[in-house]
């Protein structure tokens, strides 16, 4: 999926209808539903190669993965993990492959746009990528007991393993999982 768009509080809606999707597919099922944490981790091209191919030879989820990136692209992977686990995705300075999530809990989603867009920001790519997960995953029934999730957490990462920032955002929705704790990157 591609990012074009100006920021909008509408794809905050997608979120909150995502949500809403999630909550009420858990209340049919008879069974108990499974604790998930988004990770919205977006990183630039340089970085991109290694990330595809660390994933490539791990599970071979990249099959509808580009190869490679524009110069000036930005992707975002978001990934389901347990819910406060960020791992060896804390390292600052860590290798692409490093700071990957070591537990996945289903599909990954990914979208990716043009960094140098004045109009396309990461916190509109984590609204697509949530909400097209979940869409993806409720449709083919992954989660058959249902899902409950916590608010997504968004990594940026500049070249080199340099992290950026990492913030939980809630999209001011209320979510069945509460958000994780000293997680904050610069710390407040």
């Amino acid at each position: 999926m591609r990012l074009f768009v100006r920021r909008d509080r509408s794809l905050d809606g997608l979120v909150r209808d995502a949500l809403k999707r999630v909550k009420a597919h858990a209340a049919s099922t008879a069974g108990s539903p499974k604790d998930v944490q988004l990770l919205g981790q977006i990183s630039g091209s340089r970085d991109w190669p290694a990330i595809h191919q660390y994933w490539t030879r791990r599970s071979g989820l990249t099959g509808g993965w580009p190869h490679q990136m524009a110069r000036a692209e930005m992707a975002l992977n978001l990934w389901p993990i347990p819910p406060g686990h960020l791992q060896l995705t804390t390292g600052v300075g860590a290798s692409p492959q490093k700071r990957q999530p070591r537990t996945v809990l289903g599909t990954p989603a990914l979208v990716r746009w043009d960094g140098t867009s004045p109009t396309a920001t990461p916190h509109d790519g984590l609204a697509r990528a949530v909400a097209s997960w979940v869409n993806d995953v409720l449709t083919e029934n992954e989660y058959p007991n249902g899902i409950r999730l916590a608010p997504p957490i968004l990594e940026e990462w500049a070249a080199k393993g340099r992290l950026v920032s990492r913030t939980v955002v809630t999209f001011d929705l209320d979510w069945p999982l509460p958000p994780a704790s000293g997680i904050t990157w610069p710390p407040a």
